[in-house]
């Protein structure tokens, strides 16, 4: 693929997802709406309940000071988002699932919202750098990539259960191959940093 094919790719893929999205105007604006509010939810949580936490409990704190020790966060942060998606993509074959896809995603980003409070409360200085650079930038995309996932796959099983035809399993086998791999190069790339800062992290998510 040439450079200039590939360009075109990248910008018929994008334009895409704007027009569904476009086309899901009401559904990403609600969905949107209740992840800031849950994420704001966790972190207000979190400042007020603090206290009930030690991390002399192994509350969920992990050292990432070895390969060892990263590889297994790595897996463990993968396993959780592919989870996610598969609940995701089931979610989004119908319109008596959907609600159950959208608890998911308001659940992970009242995690986000927690563990981002969290750590900053514990680990202070190094914690509010570790959650700006690495934690917050990483998981918002995930979160990101997960609803548009969401979004897309339950726009075209929609549009396939009104119109049907051949393009709309071709469209759904390719937005699910790209979230994968959006998913796991954010996984590789957050993985990468906190080892780089040899963080400690709460709650791998």
């Amino acid at each position: 693929m040439t450079r200039k094919n590939k360009n075109r790719f990248f910008k018929d893929s994008c334009t895409f997802v704007f027009d569904i999205i476009k086309e899901c105007k009401i559904k990403t604006i609600i969905i949107t709406t209740f992840i800031v509010i849950a994420f704001l939810t966790g972190i207000i949580v979190a400042a007020k309940t603090h206290n009930n936490y030690n991390i002399s409990d192994n509350f969920g704190v992990v050292d990432i000071s070895s390969n060892e020790v990263s590889s297994s966060t790595f897996f463990t942060r993968l396993f959780s988002m592919l989870f996610i998606f598969l609940i995701l993509f089931g979610c989004s074959y119908n319109k008596y699932l959907f609600p159950m896809g959208f608890i998911f995603l308001i659940y992970r980003a009242y995690l986000l919202g927690l563990n981002i409070c969290l750590m900053i409360v514990f680990y202070g200085f190094s914690g509010v750098v570790v959650s700006i650079i690495v934690a917050f930038p990483c998981q918002l995309a995930v979160l990101a990539t997960l609803a548009i996932f969401f979004i897309l796959m339950s726009k075209t099983f929609c549009d396939n259960n009104r119109f049907g035809g051949c393009k709309v399993p071709k469209q759904k086998t390719k937005i699910a191959l790209y979230s994968v791999i959006i998913l796991l190069l954010l996984c590789a790339l957050e993985s990468i940093l906190l080892a780089l800062f040899s963080a400690k992290i709460i709650l791998v998510i």
